[in-house]
């Protein structure tokens, strides 16, 4: 894909949907990782893995609530690469939060890993990537388009970070920088694997019993979301820039003729 000796800087690089892009990248040829998470033990296991595949990493233990120390922490390693090729803000919280039951707290905590960690790096990013005529790939959410009551925070999260994106592709557009988007549906990741387990009691197999009622038979996994990142960060999508993509089965917008479907 055009990636040969590339470098990528990936938040939420621990697990699921990070670690998986990361990975990707690095099959396709990237050769220098800022990886970002707050879990240091995760995040070593990624860059191990990175090594096998002879992809230099370089782990950066913050978190990304307090964004001053972030930036202080990243911005180093980020000079240390001479030069960005990509962006992946794949690091995100997902707190439950309804009209009446978000407290202010659990608002700006949501705000602040899933909105305002993204802005400061792409910004503090910006001058490397116009130097290399780089990608940033936002990873939001279906919600976007609105969400659950139990997920109303949340889902203001990533429409404001879809928004955030778009306004990044036009600001750098003239610079040859482009900015994607990806929308997910509903993926399995460990964190979510957690959260349906234990805050909503589902049994352990509820990936397969409710992925087999979807369209396409499964839930996502991070393994698509990081197909489609390597397309967009890649010369074949060259042409593209300030997409929100919409990387789910159902269409947006529609309604199902089926009611009883999924």
């Amino acid at each position: 894909m055009g990636l040969t000796n590339r470098t990528a800087l990936v938040t939420g690089a621990a697990q699921g949907v990070g670690a998986a892009i990361a990975m990707r990248l690095a099959s396709e040829g990237v050769a220098r990782f800022v990886l970002v998470d707050r879990n240091a033990a995760g995040l070593e296991a990624t860059v191990s893995e990175l090594a096998k595949k002879g992809a230099e990493a370089a782990p950066v233990v913050v978190d990304l609530l307090d964004i001053e120390s972030a930036v202080a922490a990243i911005r180093p390693a980020l000079d240390a690469l001479s030069g960005l090729d990509v962006l992946v803000n794949a690091a995100g919280l997902t707190d439950r939060g309804g009209l009446e039951d978000t407290d202010i707290a659990t608002f700006d905590r949501l705000f602040g890993v899933n909105t305002r960690a993204p802005f400061f790096l792409m910004q503090i990013a910006a001058p490397s990537l116009r130097r290399r005529r780089g990608v940033i790939v936002n990873i939001c959410s279906v919600l976007a388009h609105g969400g659950p009551p139990h997920l109303m925070a949340y889902s203001a999260t990533k429409s404001a970070l879809a928004t955030l994106t778009k306004s990044a592709a036009n600001t750098l557009k003239r610079d040859r920088v482009r900015a994607f988007g990806v929308n997910l549906g509903w993926t399995v990741t460990p964190s979510e694997r957690r959260v349906q387990t234990e805050r909503h009691g589902l049994p352990a197999n509820w990936p397969e019993v409710i992925g087999a009622k979807q369209p396409f038979g499964r839930l996502l996994i991070p393994e698509d979301v990081a197909d489609l990142t390597a397309f967009l960060v890649s010369p074949a999508a060259g042409m593209m820039t300030g997409a929100i993509i919409d990387l789910e089965q159902y269409v947006v917008g529609t309604v199902d003729d089926n009611p009883g479907a999924g």
